[in-house]
């Protein structure tokens, strides 16, 4: 799994497949005769609950996931009417395809859909003629509320230019051209948000960049895009481009490729980045040179209040780090060094900022575990809510006590370590690190038998646990000591092999169902669905709505169907 999935929020997606069941329950929606839910609401012990207003009811949804609220606007009309809120409606994603969009279409004449988020997923289907007009029609109904849209085709910007009056993040982080045509961004007059493309023709890349600069009257506030020859965008063009919104810039994120820094480009980069003076994220990478990098921190002013600084690059950083950590230790709350070499000499950067930091993600291969410790928490450190390592680790009695000087951890990732985790490691981590939401750990390497796992402290003790990847041995403990335990809050896991035990069977997860009453994905190796164990899971797990197998093809579950692809990563809906 997907570590930086797992620990950040990510809003779930609508995807619309209209049977008649479901339109029978539509027109249910309309029918007069329902309960009125502000009223009274009717329990598992046949009392009432009493009546609240709309706005607690708003609140109290607002903590639900997109799936839940699709069973939630179908209990009466009162709740359907509470789940169309703006509020609530930014929670979901309506993914558009050539599979659902006829349903779509036909839905919009029996409900009022509206969604502030919309993604047009074509980029394995081309739209045919007839298709681009139900898409259009589609925009024109709801193009009105979208503030939120992404595309696979840049072509597609020149049908939909007049109908998105309100789009303010525009991702085209994943499109492609796919023919010749005019790009005009101009009549996206809030937009604020622009993620470029990388693999269009240059002709488009041109276009783009022309629109961009001509947006007089508008101002963006967040940019990312690929600068370099052949893959990315012209680096003057860019420059151009950058200099366009350096006044009102605060998120950006440039990606150098092959990039060669000569004379007149050194110039450019040292007067473009001396204009900044808003900037708050920086997403630096170039895995090649990191000179560009080295210009832009150098010429950025400290009036530049950068709170969050990614840095990707093959080499030595300390020098980078340094100049860091003097322009930017007062403003710095999240420091991203995963793709950073830091040696030895980074150590007093990095134990400086402690205690100021409230993210920290790192790669430690070149760093022993003494001096880890050093950097991270050299004494008790309760800003810090989330630690990512990379490489290495501190380990034994070290580790121990890195634990119990990060008491407030809400999210540890060791999934990219080269080092191990053993049970005495794993014992410390429930023991001392109870506020943790997100946990990622390694599958351990311990040949001792699990019942020398059971006399540590164990899992349990992460009550408010949302996502897990590990092995399955913190989950068998919870069996062997018969727990009266559930993670109420977790809703992703992800299950690898250990020496202990080497695969999964479905047996064994519905053995463990108990523990995990609001799992909605998981994630696992080499599972074995056939026959009716597809529906002995969604038994057993009832609010699962995605399973993905490592190496296998994909299963798509909509209610009471399911389709199987080969070549894609298994989803249950």
């Amino acid at each position: 799994m997907d570590s930086g999935n797992m620990s950040e929020s990510i809003d779930s997606k609508a995807y619309i497949n209209l049977t008649p069941a479901l339109k029978k329950r539509e027109e249910t929606l309309e029918c007069n005769h329902v309960i009125d839910a502000s009223s009274y609401i009717r329990v598992a012990n046949f009392t009432t609950a009493p009546r609240l207003p709309a706005e607690m009811w708003l609140k109290i949804l607002s903590n639900l996931r997109h799936g839940d609220l699709l069973q939630v606007n179908l209990v009466c009309k009162d709740w359907y009417q509470l789940t169309r809120a703006p509020e609530l409606r930014r929670k979901s994603k309506l993914v558009i395809t050539t599979r659902n969009l006829k349903d779509i279409s036909d839905l919009m004449e029996h409900i009022d859909l509206k969604y502030e988020s919309v993604e047009i997923g074509d980029e394995l289907n081309v739209f045919s003629n007839a298709e681009h007009e139900l898409l259009l029609k589609i925009f024109k109904y709801l193009g009105s509320d979208i503030v939120q849209q992404k595309l696979y085709r840049v072509s597609t910007i020149s049908r939909l230019n007049n109908l998105l009056p309100k789009i303010e993040e525009l991702d085209l982080s994943e499109s492609w051209s796919d023919k010749i045509v005019k790009v005009d961004l101009k009549k996206f007059s809030k937009l604020k948000s622009l993620l470029m493309p990388t693999y269009v023709r240059e002709h488009i890349k041109s276009e783009l960049v022309s629109s961009v600069i001509q947006m007089s009257r508008i101002r963006l506030e967040k940019l990312t895009v690929k600068v370099g020859p052949g893959i990315g965008f012209f680096p003057v063009d860019c420059l151009n481009m950058l200099e366009t919104h350096v006044s009102s810039l605060r998120w950006l994120k440039l990606e150098f490729f092959w990039l060669k820094v000569d004379l007149t480009l050194q110039r450019k980069l040292q007067e473009t980045f001396k204009k900044f003076t808003q900037l708050e994220v920086l997403d630096l990478t170039d895995i090649y040179n990191k000179e560009p990098i080295s210009i832009i921190l150098e010429n950025l002013s400290k009036e530049n209040r950068l709170k969050t600084i990614v840095l990707v690059f093959a080499g030595d950083g300390d020098d980078l780090l340094e100049l860091i950590i003097k322009k930017w230790s007062d403003s710095l709350e999240c420091l991203d060094l995963r793709g950073l070499g830091v040696g030895e000499n980074s150590v007093k950067q990095l134990n400086f900022m402690s205690g100021k930091l409230r993210r920290l993600k790192l790669n430690a291969y070149g760093l022993k575990p003494q001096s880890l410790l050093h950097s991270i928490a050299p004494k008790i450190n309760k800003t810090l809510t989330e630690l990512k390592l990379f490489g290495s680790h501190p380990v034994g009695e070290l580790f121990c006590v890195l634990a119990h000087r990060v008491p407030n951890l809400t999210t540890l990732d060791l999934k990219g370590l080269i080092s191990t985790i053993t049970d005495e490691e794993m014992g410390n981590i429930f023991q001392n690190l109870i506020h943790l939401r997100h946990l990622c750990l390694e599958p351990c390497v311990s040949e001792k038998d699990i019942e020398y796992l059971c006399s540590k402290p164990n899992i349990s003790n992460l009550k408010r646990l949302q996502t897990l990847y590990s092995c399955f041995c913190p989950i068998k403990v919870l069996v062997i000591l018969n727990l009266d335990f559930k993670f109420r809050e977790l809703t992703k896991m992800e299950l690898i092999a250990c020496k202990r035990f080497r695969k999964l069977s479905i047996s064994r997860l519905v053995d463990i169902n108990i523990y995990f009453p609001a799992l909605e994905e998981l994630r696992s190796g080499d599972l074995d669905f056939s026959g009716n164990k597809i529906q002995e899971m969604r038994k057993s797990f009832p609010r699962l709505r995605r399973i993905y197998v490592q190496g296998e093809g994909e299963i798509y579950r909509y209610p009471f169907q399911y389709r199987h692809e080969q070549g894609k990563c298994n989803k249950i809906l």
